[in-house]
């Protein structure tokens, strides 16, 4: 099977697609453009709605030099607030993750307190300050958006609607039942290298022979489909070489099929990127999906989960066969992570100009034209 290049009347198969310059991957001033026009305005995917779980269960979010708080308020609505007091700009909570036990938010420094939808709730002593009226001090909300068990944020005041972002993610993976699925495992890691090279690594196999002997006896890297190659979601599939195999140390499946995965998806591992900063991999038995947070130009956090059906979790048996597949991703991430951070120090090269893609590296341009119209400049054609 040879990779599929035409999407919406684009075709990559033809003419020479080249790299982007050294300079997107170690330029400051890019990154904070980077910052401001894509993580600062896009669908950020943040985390499950399992691991906010109750009223006041929360989350805090890095993005860029902004703090997020992700709460679930007393309705059971998932809110995100910009965490920053409306007094005189305090940062209230310190905390990644916890529980607001007393139902409200409260500032560590004068102590105005917000209830979890973020209205003011006191403000001692304003009382006494002439035409001060607590309603013009709620937090400052950013917008959420949720698909299939995910949260997503964004931060921008008018940004594109949910369902026009993810329209290449809506209606997909039905038969996953991705919302009863649950966190199984979860490995977390620091990279020295740009976030933009992990979504290149993740979206093409050109690497995998050298990279990933193993991987690739599982799934032949020629056998790359790729069905999304404009927007916000990116990728396709690749076919197992064995038809009841499996993503593991010994190619056989993980688990049982997840819910109602059957057909031609029970030999199929998707791969798709949402951009900035998700990474997500159905496969026949399980979910695998990545959380991407760029820390600075070189460094990023890239926590790793495994999504499972809970009854899977709660057999023991079960679990113990599932650890051949998180033995396999994590030896494929690392080998994975490594060679992103051999290309991070290759790219400090005054002699590195522009690379030539290969044509089993169309979806890399593809991204590149997405990071490019992000930031206001003119995508090359080819």
């Amino acid at each position: 099977m040879t990779t599929a290049y035409r999407k919406r009347g684009v075709d990559y198969s033809t003419g020479s697609m080249f790299t982007l310059s050294p300079e997107f991957y170690r330029s400051e001033e890019i990154y904070r453009e980077e910052i401001d026009n894509i993580f600062y305005r896009r669908w950020l995917m943040v985390c499950r709605e399992e691991e906010i779980p109750e009223t006041g269960a929360f989350i805090t979010v890095a993005v860029g030099d902004e703090s997020i708080i992700v709460v679930r308020d007393d309705r059971g609505t998932i809110r995100a607030h910009f965490n920053v007091c409306r007094h005189r700009g305090t940062r209230i909570c310190e905390r990644e993750q916890g529980q607001f036990g007393s139902g409200d938010i409260q500032c560590p420094y004068h102590a105005w307190r917000y209830r979890l939808d973020g209205t003011l709730k006191a403000a001692p002593l304003m009382n006494e300050t002439p035409s001060f009226d607590m309603s013009d001090y709620p937090l400052h909300s950013a917008h959420v958006g949720l698909w299939g068990g995910f949260v997503f944020i964004s931060l921008a005041e008018d940004p594109v609607p949910f369902e026009t972002e993810m329209a290449g993610l809506i209606g997909r993976f039905e038969e996953w039942h991705l919302p009863e699925l649950r966190i199984a495992h979860t490995i977390k890691y620091e990279l020295k290298c740009n976030w933009k090279l992990i979504l290149q690594n993740y979206q093409e196999c050109y690497h995998c022979p050298g990279v990933h002997p193993l991987l690739s006896k599982w799934t032949p890297f020629r056998g790359a489909v790729h069905d999304c190659m404009e927007g916000a979601v990116i990728g396709g599939y690749m076919e197992m070489k064995e038809p009841n195999g499996g993503m593991t140390m010994d190619g056989k499946p993980a688990s049982v099929p997840v819910c109602d995965v059957s057909g031609e998806n029970l030999r199929r591992v998707h791969y798709y990127s949402v951009f900035p900063n998700l990474l997500l991999s159905p496969h026949p038995d399980f979910v695998l999906y990545h959380r991407i947070q760029s820390v600075t130009i070189d460094r990023i956090r890239n926590d790793c989960f495994f999504l499972l059906h809970p009854d899977v979790i709660a057999d023991g048996t079960k679990m113990e066969r599932f650890r051949s597949a998180i033995e396999f991703w994590d030896k494929t991430n690392r080998e994975d992570w490594h060679v992103c951070e051999q290309m991070q120090l290759g790219l400090r090269s005054r002699r590195f100009e522009r690379g030539r893609y290969s044509g089993q590296e169309d979806i890399l341009f593809a991204l590149d034209r997405e990071v490019l119209k992000a930031l206001g400049r003119t995508p090359p054609s080819r």
